[in-house]
């Protein structure tokens, strides 16, 4: 076994230490995500109704699909939404994440700190925390409809704005302004995490050199960090497209919750989930075909 591994090529020992890392996603997914994900295809095309008897579905063919492209305007007011939410929010949050990581990378005092406070949002995005404050979103879209909600709101400062003298359209866009910050921060710490990832893979001999030649931190930023972060662009690029797209405040994700638990059609809320996430995928796929010609062309 191990002689066979020591005479594999380095390209094909990293395809196998690739396989390794994502295997234990594929039995999860088989064991756990492909049953439900079966089911949901099936409920697609069926009526379903709650008897005596339990959940029960009668088979309708398309009819789901053709009444929510064609006859639902709710469903493609909420989708364009997404989209053009998703074309102005990917974009910030990946400046943002690019800039707080060239930061974290200098050494500075406070480094650690800083760095903890940055990755803050994805240790506590894997914990009992978020699931309760996704539950509280969830409860608010459901409870005010499919409007756009955040995480974190300014409602606590509204007392202090209000005995300040400062009027409810103010206190209304002080808020909105509060929370699109606190929602980019949360929102950034994977991104984070892989660009300073990739910051530290890039060698400082390349900085030396170019520092001999005369080039300034502004040049170096343009003609080696960007371009070596490439492959990275594009990793961070998919990630914020996928993590937008399911955000537990987007407004499709918020109709299917209360389409299938509120109004207790499981069928048609099976149709939608179906639907968006076909739009995803084409969606994604354009991006990558888009994207990865002129990433590499650059990284090269």
């Amino acid at each position: 076994m191990f002689r066979r591994l020591q005479s594999m090529s380095y390209p094909r020992k990293k395809q196998l230490y690739g396989l390794m890392f994502v295997l234990p996603w594929i039995v999860g997914f088989v064991l756990f995500f492909s049953g439900p994900l079966l089911t949901s295809l099936k409920f697609a095309f069926q009526n379903m109704e709650m008897t005596p008897e339990g959940l029960k579905g009668t088979f309708v063919g398309g009819d789901n699909f053709m009444y929510a492209i064609f006859k639902d305007p709710q469903f493609i007011r909420e989708t364009v939404d997404s989209f053009v939410n998703m074309l102005y929010g990917v974009p910030l949050i990946l400046v943002y994440a690019l800039f707080v990581a060239v930061l974290l990378k200098n050494k500075f005092r406070g480094r650690g700190l800083m760095r903890a406070i940055a990755f803050l949002p994805v240790i506590v995005a894997s914990g009992v925390l978020m699931e309760i404050l996704k539950e509280d979103i969830f409860s608010q879209g459901v409870r005010g409809g499919t409007d756009t909600v955040y995480l974190f709101g300014g409602g606590g400062i509204n007392g202090v704005l209000t005995e300040l003298g400062f009027g409810p359209k103010l206190i209304e866009v002080f808020n909105s302004v509060i929370a699109r910050i606190f929602d980019l921060t949360w929102r950034s710490g994977v991104q984070v995490l892989l660009f300073l990832a990739g910051l530290h893979a890039i060698s400082g001999e390349l900085y030396e050199a170019s520092s001999v030649e005369g080039a300034r931190s502004w040049e170096q930023f343009w003609k080696i960090t960007l371009p070596m972060l490439t492959p990275f662009i594009l990793l961070n690029v998919i990630y914020t497209i996928i993590d937008t797209f399911t955000d537990y405040g987007n407004g499709v994700v918020l109709m299917i919750y209360n389409t299938a638990f509120e109004q207790v059609r499981f069928g048609y809320s099976s149709a939608l989930s179906w639907i968006y996430c076909l739009l995803i995928g084409l969606f994604l796929g354009l991006v990558y075909a888009l994207l990865k010609k002129r990433l590499v062309h650059l990284h090269n």
